[in-house]
C-alpha cells in the first residue's frame, strides 16, 4: 500500500471513529460536520505535503534522465558530465538530510547511492580514455624513433654507403639494433596487451628460490660484462614452494634484474633475497644504482615512464618492463611495491602466495 493511501486510510478511520464518539456523547450534527471539515482539510494537506515532497523525488529522476541522455551525443565531455551529476548529487544530498519520511529518505539514499556509483564510473572511463591515448601517443612516438633510424641507414647505404668500407659496416650495425629494438617493443606491446585484457595464467606449485636461480642465468652475462655481482640472500628454505605461472615469475624477475642493470654502475651489487611472509613468500630485487627521485616513483610503473630518457634509450628495453611486472603480479594476487634514494639505491618487493 502507497503512503498517500495509508495516510486516507489513517484520518477515514480518525473520523469514523470521532463520529461516533461525538453521537454516542449526544453532541449536535454540527460537531460532527465541523470534525470532518477539519479533518478533509488536514488530510488534504497532508496529501499536499508528499505530492511536494514526491515531486522533488521525481525531478531528480528527470534531471538525472535528462543528464544520462546526453550521453548519446558520443561526446567524451566527461569534466561536463562529472560536474553535472556531482550538482544533481548535492541536491539529492540536501533533499534526503531535510526529509522527514523514512520512505523518502529511503528512496533518496539509493538515487545517491546509484548516482555516486555512475561518477565513480565515468571518472574511471575518463582516466581510461586519457590513458589510452597517451598510450597510442607513446607507442607512435617509441616506434617512430627505431623505424627512421632503420630507414635513414638504408637510404645511406642505398646512396652509396655500402661500398665505403669506413662506414657501410656501422650503418648495418645501426639497422640491426633498431631493428632489435622494433623487435623487443612489439613483443612487450603483446604481452602486456594480453596481461590487460586477462590473460589466462597456469598455475602449479613450484620452488621460489629455483625459479629465481634461473631467472638470473638469462641476465649472468649481461651482469659480467658491466662488473656487477649479482648475490642471493635466501632466508627462505630451497624446498618452500608458492603457487604461480612459473613463465610469468620468471619474467617478472628478469625485468627487475635488467631495470637494475640498467640504472646500476660498474662494480655495483643486486641482491636477489626471499624470506617468509604471512601466507607467502616476500621476494625482493635490490641494488645499490642510481635510484629514482621521489617525484618519479608514483610514475615508473606507467607504461614508456622512463626516469631517465635519454639514458634508458641507449641502453635498450621497451619501457613498458615494469609495467608488465606490475600486471602479471595482479594476476597472481599480488602487487609490487618499491622503495628507492637518490645514489644509494632502489628495491622492488612483492610476495607469492604459498
Amino acid at each position: 500500500m502507497s503512503l498517500i493511501a495509508k495516510q486516507i486510510l489513517f484520518f477515514a478511520s480518525l473520523f469514523i471513529i470521532t463520529a461516533i464518539v461525538f453521537t454516542a456523547s449526544g453532541l449536535p450534527a454540527v460537531y460532527i460536520i465541523l470534525c470532518f471539515a477539519v479533518f478533509a482539510v488536514l488530510a488534504a494537506g497532508s496529501y499536499y505535503v508528499s505530492q511536494k515532497h514526491y515531486s522533488k523525488i521525481f525531478d531528480k529522476l528527470a534531471n538525472i534522465k535528462v543528464s544520462l541522455r546526453s550521453f548519446e551525443n558520443k561526446e567524451n565531455n566527461f569534466d561536463n558530465k562529472i560536474s553535472e551529476l556531482k550538482q544533481i548529487l548535492q541536491g539529492v544530498q540536501e533533499d534526503m538530510e531535510s526529509s522527514k519520511e523514512k520512505f523518502s529518505r529511503e528512496i533518496f539514499s539509493n538515487i545517491k547511492k546509484i548516482l555516486e556509483e555512475f561518477i565513480n564510473q565515468l571518472e574511471e572511463t575518463k582516466k581510461y580514455k586519457v590513458n589510452r591515448s597517451e598510450f597510442l601517443g607513446n607507442v607512435a612516438h617509441e616506434l617512430n624513433t627505431p623505424i627512421f633510424t632503420v630507414q635513414l641507414s638504408l637510404e645511406t647505404l642505398i646512396d652509396g654507403a655500402v661500398n665505403d668500407k669506413n662506414v657501410n659496416i656501422d650503418f648495418l650495425k645501426k639497422a640491426l639494433k633498431s631493428t632489435k629494438r622494433l623487435a623487443e617493443l612489439t613483443k612487450d606491446l603483446i604481452e602486456i596487451s594480453k596481461l590487460e585484457t586477462g590473460k589466462r595464467i597456469s598455475k602449479r606449485y613450484h620452488q621460489v628460490n629455483e625459479l629465481i636461480r634461473e631467472s638470473a642465468e638469462t641476465v649472468v652475462m649481461i651482469a659480467q660484462n658491466k662488473n656487477i655481482a649479482i648475490k642471493y640472500d635466501f632466508r627462505e628454505r630451497d624446498n618452500v614452494k608458492c603457487l604461480c605461472d612459473a613463465e610469468m615469475i620468471k619474467q617478472v624477475i628478469v625485468n627487475l634484474l635488467e631495470n637494475a642493470l640498467k640504472y646500476t654502475n660498474e662494480g655495483g651489487e643486486i641482491v636477489i633475497s626471499t624470506e617468509p611472509a604471512e601466507r607467502g613468500v616476500k621476494v625482493s630485487v635490490s641494488d645499490n644504482g642510481i635510484g629514482i627521485s621521489e617525484k618519479d616513483l608514483p610514475r615508473i610503473f606507467e607504461r614508456f615512464y622512463r626516469v631517465d630518457k635519454d639514458r634508458s634509450r641507449d641502453m635498450g628495453g621497451s619501457g613498458l618492463g615494469l609495467a608488465i611486472v606490475k600486471h602479471a603480479l595482479e594476476l597472481h594476487g599480488s602487487c609490487i611495491t618499491v622503495s628507492s634514494r637518490e645514489n644509494q639505491g632502489t628495491k622492488f618487493e612483492f610476495v607469492l602466495p604459498k
